[in-house]
């Protein structure tokens, strides 16, 4: 969502017959033809493109679709995506959806070190008791100190099996599978202090999948008294927006007729305006969640500790930015990916395509603003705090006091549990390492796009 795109169903009006697709000068391509493809996203763009009035002039367009869409894209255009059904690309596969992990390099002044960054919790990685923080030698036999970690990387998800290899000589052999992330990672404690009520949470996607974790893990928390939450989001690319709504519910002093979004289009789409129980009403088939009843169990905070990167994106920005009109939403961490934008997805239908596969098309139709209008965070939200995960060394398992983020939070909420983890002997507290990141594959394009095949 290939990054993982926000595919939010808003409601889009759609002219059957715009200026474009009357002018009696087209020329007709036959069904199923480059140029039928190129006259029907033309069409597209025309009416929902956020830049339509950027798009260049009509020209020659009896090519390639997937290079004639791209030549429609404004230079600032990150996002909008062109695939057609059945073929391989269509799908992102990475390491973390394969294999069930992922690594980061960084260099130190004693040379270039490689940490495991990521276990899904239930994978094979984790039934063998693989840790975020494990100090990686090798991939299928060859050492990352002087391999082309993207190239490795992209010849490994080839493969039916991963050999990993660590530093002290022990391999794992890793099958290549679809491995889901649960939404809410589990911990046998989420109370990092009990004493001052800060809790900790991970949540990995905003999927539905998650949502009755999510409530059952909120009961646990107002029943052990919460006051205060340090909120992960450091690897979250994002997903549905209704799911955005119900944390944002769930866990803060907001109330379901809040306006919790402001979408800004074209001259067609004009301005959408939705509160937090509206976006929550498009939740999936098979759920039926109220924002009240969602509200009246949830927390109710009036400050929540986010802590995120840049890999966090799309609704995940979403929920830090339009909490902040609100409560107070303390970021720390790094500056987050920057998808400000909302796409929707467009499929070829018959008349265009005949029997050949279906084309879609993902085009950014809206910014996103919160419901002060605050947006246009292309370059990122930036923290309050600035701290990078591999500033301590080595990693720590999420939920860790040590791990460089949460030890931030932990102070920053005048934890006095950071103090008296420095004086436990069986819990060394991390050093700080100057250390330059080198690579880092991305977790955000861990999932499939979720194309919607009703337009």
């Amino acid at each position: 969502m290939n990054f993982r795109t926000v595919h939010y169903g808003v409601l889009l009006v759609f002219c059957v017959c715009t200026m474009a697709s009357c002018r009696k000068d087209d020329p007709n391509f036959p069904v199923g033809s480059d140029g039928a493809v190129n006259t029907w996203i033309r069409e597209q763009m025309e009416q929902y493109y956020y830049w339509s009035s950027s798009l260049p002039s009509r020209r020659k367009i009896d090519f390639a679709p997937t290079a004639y869409f791209q030549s429609l894209l404004v230079k600032e255009d990150r996002f909008s995506a062109i695939m057609q059904s059945r073929q391989a690309e269509t799908y992102g596969n990475t390491l973390l959806n394969t294999f069930g992990i992922d690594f980061l390099q960084v260099e130190r002044p004693t040379g270039s070190v490689s940490l495991l960054s990521h276990i899904v919790p239930g994978s094979e990685g984790a039934k063998l008791a693989l840790q975020r923080g494990d100090t990686v030698h090798s991939i299928n036999g060859t050492p990352l100190r002087t391999a082309d970690l993207p190239v490795l990387t992209q010849q490994a998800l080839k493969n039916p099996s991963l050999a990993l290899t660590l530093v002290d000589g022990s391999t794992y052999t890793l099958p290549a599978s679809y491995i889901s992330q649960p939404v809410v990672y589990p911990y046998h404690n989420f109370l990092l202090d009990a004493d001052q009520k800060i809790a900790y949470l991970f949540l990995s996607t905003f999927d539905f999948s998650g949502a009755y974790e999510l409530l059952k893990v909120v009961d646990d928390m107002r029943s052990s008294g919460v006051r205060d939450l340090i909120l992960d989001l450091r690897y979250n690319s994002g997903g549905s927006v209704a799911f955005a709504a119900f944390t944002a519910l769930a866990l803060a002093d907001v109330s379901p007729t809040d306006i919790f979004v402001n979408y800004k289009g074209n001259r067609h789409l004009n301005q959408l305006q939705e509160t937090f129980g509206e976006t929550l009403g498009r939740q999936p088939d098979g759920y039926s969640f109220s924002g009240s009843a969602v509200r009246e169990s949830g927390l109710g905070l009036s400050r929540i500790v986010v802590l995120g990167t840049g890999h966090t994106a799309s609704a995940a920005e979403m929920l830090i930015n339009n909490l902040k009109p609100y409560i107070s939403v303390i970021h720390i961490g790094e500056g987050t990916y920057g998808k400000d934008m909302a796409s929707t997805t467009l499929t070829s239908p018959a008349s265009v395509i005949g029997s050949e596969a279906s084309w879609h098309i993902l085009p950014m139709v809206y910014k996103i603003y919160n419901a002060n209008n605050e947006g246009e965070y292309s370059k990122g939200l930036l923290p309050q705090r600035s701290v990078v995960e591999y500033a301590t060394l080595p990693l720590y398992p999420f939920g860790d006091k040590r791990d460089a983020l949460i030890a931030d939070a932990l102070t920053f909420l005048g934890s006095k549990r950071t103090l008296r983890l420095q004086r436990m002997s069986d819990l060394p507290a991390a050093l700080p390492a100057a250390a330059t990141l080198q690579f880092q594959s991305a977790p955000y394009e861990a999932k499939p796009i979720e194309i919607d095949f009703k337009n």
